[in-house]
């Protein structure tokens, strides 16, 4: 079986006692990685996409090079938004934070495109992708609508609900810098708020049939591995901290 690890040799955020300048080996630590010391040498069994190169933004203070490292790292992907109302969509975006790192889709129906163009273009920096919707299979529909996607984290809103404004920020939190293995966060009401890996939504086809928890849950129990399945309850608990 191949290992998948990360070696801090060289990497410009270890100093000479090979301590981490982000303290990242100690919240690594902290979720059961394995970590090896060898001279000046360290490695360790988890990927850390901090790692940069000894002479990495060199002419950047220490904490230039910190504010840098957190904004390439800062989770991106797709938010689907479900509306079939106008007013219900411009107050959702409008409460969305840290969203420039996403691809919006938005499934609508019973609005005018008219409208549609001018809510979309209040924002421009952000990329949308418009789509008028009649069938009632919702899952079918985010589904399919994923050949749109922007590859990273998938967030699921229902704008006729209330939102968590920030959401984004709060799975950033657990995911970039509490190190937790994250594939699905459960939604906290249905698919509304719910949160997925793209690539892993796809692939076994999203809520299509059976909803992709249960789906995470029956390969994690034939693998004998984590589910890595987590409540905003969870989620929240780590961002308090």
């Amino acid at each position: 079986m191949v290992k998948i690890g990360t070696s801090c040799t060289n990497c410009c955020f270890l100093d000479e006692n090979t301590n981490c300048k982000l303290g990242l080996l100690d919240v690594f630590k902290d979720r059961g990685a394995e970590i090896t010391i060898d001279n000046d040498s360290v490695s360790l069994d988890r990927l850390c996409q901090y790692k940069r190169q000894s002479d990495w933004q060199s002419d950047k203070s220490d904490n230039e090079k910190n504010d840098i490292i957190k904004q390439e790292v800062y989770i991106k992907g797709t938010i689907v938004l479900i509306t079939d109302n106008e007013d219900d969509l411009q107050n959702t975006i409008s409460k969305i934070k840290n969203i420039s790192n996403f691809k919006v889709i938005i499934l609508y129906s019973n609005i005018k495109i008219s409208k549609m163009l001018e809510i979309c273009g209040n924002t421009k920096d952000i990329e949308y992708k418009m789509i008028m919707i009649a069938d009632t299979d919702i899952s079918k529909q985010i589904y399919l609508s994923l050949k749109f996607a922007k590859n990273g984290y998938l967030f699921i809103i229902d704008c006729s609900k209330e939102i968590d404004d920030n959401m984004i920020d709060k799975v950033n939190t657990i995911v970039n810098k509490k190190m937790f293995r994250v594939l699905h966060i459960e939604g906290t009401d249905g698919i509304h708020q719910s949160v997925n890996m793209i690539h892993l939504y796809k692939w076994v086809k999203g809520d299509l049939e059976i909803p992709i928890k249960d789906k995470l849950l029956d390969i994690a129990e034939q693998e004998g591995s984590d589910s890595q399945i987590y409540t905003w309850k969870e989620v929240n608990e780590q961002y308090i901290n």
